[in-house]
């Protein structure tokens, strides 16, 4: 019990230096270091926690801005309705967590996401999102074990992003997700 006051106590802090940080941060698309430092700390802690507990349940939660903005298929309420074109990553990153047997969720915004995790309970979670919701939804859904992945904004923010699915691939590989 005490570990965890003390692990909320550093999340406050590193909050409230994330906000500050944004306040005199003239470039918002741009991750800044205490976003990154505090992502960076988050991951190590939730790799170190899973080696301690049986990790059955893995989910993924994607941003919806990650799918082909001109698609006609919306996957914001099911991951199925993908044709799997190869526009995107939406139609690999579904495959591969067919394979593993996780479970993924494309997540319009925060409230949906911590919905998701509410009623999912999952073990563990890789989150995939834009700085400002990742730094937030980690904060939000703590002491769950969240892994966060800076979705890659290349087109702008909110529209036809990306992600790795190596980098995907390796957190599913270190919980032990057969």
């Amino acid at each position: 019990m005490v570990k965890i006051l003390l692990l909320k106590i550093v999340y406050i802090l590193y909050y409230f230096a994330y906000i500050i940080a944004r306040k005199f941060n003239k470039n918002r698309c741009e991750n800044n270091f205490v976003s990154k430092s505090f992502i960076k700390f988050n991951n190590r802690l939730a790799i170190k926690r899973s080696r301690k507990k049986e990790i059955k349940k893995i989910a993924l939660l994607l941003p919806h801005c990650i799918q082909n903005y001109s698609c006609p298929y919306k996957i914001t309420s099911d991951i199925g309705n993908c044709r799997e074109c190869g526009l995107c990553k939406i139609g690999e990153i579904s495959k591969f967590v067919k394979m593993k047997n996780a479970t993924v969720k494309i997540a319009t915004g925060g409230t949906l996401a911590r919905l998701f995790l509410k009623n999912e309970k999952p073990d563990f979670v890789v989150a995939v999102a834009c700085e400002r919701d990742l730094v937030a939804g980690i904060y939000d859904s703590f002491p769950m074990m969240v892994y966060g992945i800076f979705n890659e904004l290349d087109n702008g923010p909110c529209m036809n992003t990306n992600v790795s699915l190596e980098d995907i691939k390796i957190i599913f590989d270190l919980v032990g997700k057969k």
